[in-house]
């Protein structure tokens, strides 16, 4: 009888959450969704939704455990902590992990987490971050994940509303990339670290974009700002930095267009913002920086490699060595791994089939952008437009670090799943030559 008074509870707390998230969708639809695109609005939600469905069917029935139920697990066992110390709680949020610190948090009452996630402060977070959402749901792993698709959701809604009002895409496009391209669905919108890490960057380059398009600074805003980067650094470092180096590229094109009317002023500009660039890849490939990076990345990979559930078809790129030479000429081969790998050939298994069909997309689409009459206009578009000169170099150096140190293709495919949207992004562009900046758009 209690078995079945659990089991209950277990039905109605997704469903009393699915309920409350499509109430707050429509709530949310009236503040951001623009007229033209709001008949996606709810079909995106619920398609999003079911992909995440999809992910905890897979590790739960299919894979029997993996690094989502792990984090659930941790999660869990930090709600327990909450629940028998809230002050013991507080304190595990707020530092970091130690045998020590096990030892007095934890005990057989509260649970212990799993080994391997407390010891990486990465994962560990991630597991405190979803704590919060643990206490909430009494411990529901659907509605967790429903909870995280939303938010999921949303933020890349109101960057494809953002995006949109440059006018560079067509509206199908648009949709598509943010909304309804299937491995972005699929390892972006279910209880993972890489779902954690995409939403608080899309919602840190809402943020962005604002500031460069103009809008007055809010401290609100700039808190959010400083906790999107203290999140996205604390997970996955590259991410980060790729971000800022990104968006410093896109702050000189905005820069750029004020000396339009004045050709020297214009020339001497670009002049002093490419040596700037270059010297700049040559300080970041000589520094330590490049290690830390690739140690950080290296991190990813192990979470899946050491784990016995993650087996499948490696890759490797020629033997290189750690010096900046070396690296840079790793960088072809790396940035094509990391973006259009697994080939479809590659792809023959069920859980690389999407995957290998997207790549067949991303090459035709790649083909089709250098064989088109107006390459050039294309071109022009990317580099003076804030949005797509930061998606071109977010592109090239997520597609490099993932493509270099993932091995497995089961671990590529997540890690690159957050630059799908952007590569999507910028093999559709217009041709048009009308230029559309940055619009200040009214903050919902």
């Amino acid at each position: 009888m209690n078995d079945q008074r659990v089991d209950i509870i277990d039905i109605l707390i997704p469903l009393f959450y699915l309920g409350l998230i499509f109430s707050l969708a429509y709530i949310k639809k009236q503040k951001i969704a623009s007229e033209k695109n709001e008949g996606f609005f709810f079909f995106g939600l619920f398609y999003k939704l079911l992909f995440a469905l999809l992910f905890g069917g897979y590790y739960f029935l299919y894979i029997q455990g993996g690094d989502s139920v792990a984090y659930w697990q941790g999660a869990n066992v930090l709600n327990n902590l909450f629940f028998e110390s809230p002050i013991n709680y507080v304190d595990c949020l707020f530092s970091n992990p130690s045998p020590e610190l096990l030892g007095q948090h934890f005990n057989s009452v509260t649970g212990y987490p799993p080994g391997w996630l407390y010891r990486e402060n990465e994962a560990w977070l991630v597991c405190k971050l979803v704590s919060l959402l643990s206490i909430i749901t009494f411990k529901s792993y659907a509605a967790i994940s429903m909870i995280i698709c939303y938010f999921s959701f949303l933020g890349s809604w109101r960057l494809m509303e953002l995006v949109g009002n440059m006018r560079k895409h067509a509206r199908g496009n648009l949709i598509f990339a943010f909304i309804f391209i299937p491995s972005l669905c699929f390892w972006c919108t279910g209880l993972s670290k890489d779902t954690i890490v995409y939403i608080f960057v899309v919602y840190l380059l809402i943020r962005i974009f604002k500031i460069i398009a103009g809008e007055k600074i809010k401290l609100s805003n700039l808190i959010q700002v400083l906790i999107c980067s203290y999140i996205i650094y604390h997970t996955r470092s590259f991410v980060f930095i790729a971000i800022a180096a990104a968006a410093m590229m896109a702050y000189g094109a905005r820069i750029t267009k004020r000396f339009e009317s004045n050709s020297l002023a214009k020339v001497g500009f670009r002049f002093l913002y490419l040596s700037l660039g270059i010297f700049t890849v040559y300080i970041f490939f000589t520094s330590q920086v490049v290690s830390n990076i690739m140690a950080e990345a290296s991190v990813v990979q192990q979470d899946f490699v050491n784990n016995e559930i993650y087996t499948g078809q490696k890759y490797e790129i020629r033997a290189i060595d750690a010096s900046p030479m070396g690296l840079i000429s790793a960088f072809p081969s790396s940035v094509v791994f990391g973006i259009y790998r697994p080939f479809i050939q590659e792809s023959l298994s069920p859980s690389l089939i999407f995957n290998g069909l997207e790549s067949l997309l991303l090459l035709f689409l790649t083909l089709r952008f250098f064989v088109s009459f107006n390459i050039i206009n294309k071109i022009q578009k990317i580099r003076k437009n804030e949005f797509l000169m930061f998606a071109l170099i977010f592109v090239l150096i997520i597609g490099f670090i993932s493509g270099l140190t993932s091995v497995l293709f089961g671990v590529l495919v997540r890690v690159r799943a957050i630059i799908l949207p952007f590569v999507y992004l910028l093999l559709t562009v217009k041709g048009s030559k009308t230029p559309v900046e940055i619009p200040l758009v009214k903050d919902n």
